[in-house]
């Protein structure tokens, strides 16, 4: 991909100020547990943690999109964001709410996202 532009790194920093800190703040403390089934069996009724996890979803799944029609810079994108870990710790919640949703595309392109990343680290690694 193209070197990264100071447009590219304007689209980063808006991006940064819509990111949802205290939901991906709690993605990553021990009140969180990236089982879904044992977080679904002990937080029935607990709606603002299905928000926060949604939240994380949402802004990567919109940071996704925007990957998937080319319009945010790769290398810069990468180098940023952790979208393989962060993807990690959400994934059960993506692919469970997919089957009692009933929409195989939910969360579609963050988990692209997450796979790009890989595949862009490892040709990172093996160029070093």
């Amino acid at each position: 991909m193209a070197v990264p532009t100071y447009d590219d790194a304007n689209v980063m920093l808006q991006l940064m100020r819509l990111f949802p800190v205290d939901e991906s703040n709690w993605i990553w403390s021990d009140e969180f547990t990236p089982d879904y089934r044992d977080w679904a069996s002990k937080q029935a009724g607990r709606d603002e943690a299905r928000a926060n996890v949604r939240g994380v979803l949402s802004w990567f799944e919109s940071v996704g999109t925007l990957y998937k029609h080319g319009l945010l810079n790769e290398d810069l994108l990468f180098d940023w964001l952790a979208v393989d870990a962060s993807w990690g710790r959400v994934k059960e919640y993506a692919l469970a709410w997919r089957e009692e949703w009933g929409n195989i595309h939910l969360f579609e392109n963050f988990e692209a996202m997450a796979e790009a990343q890989l595949a862009w680290t490892a040709a990172r690694d093996r160029a070093a």
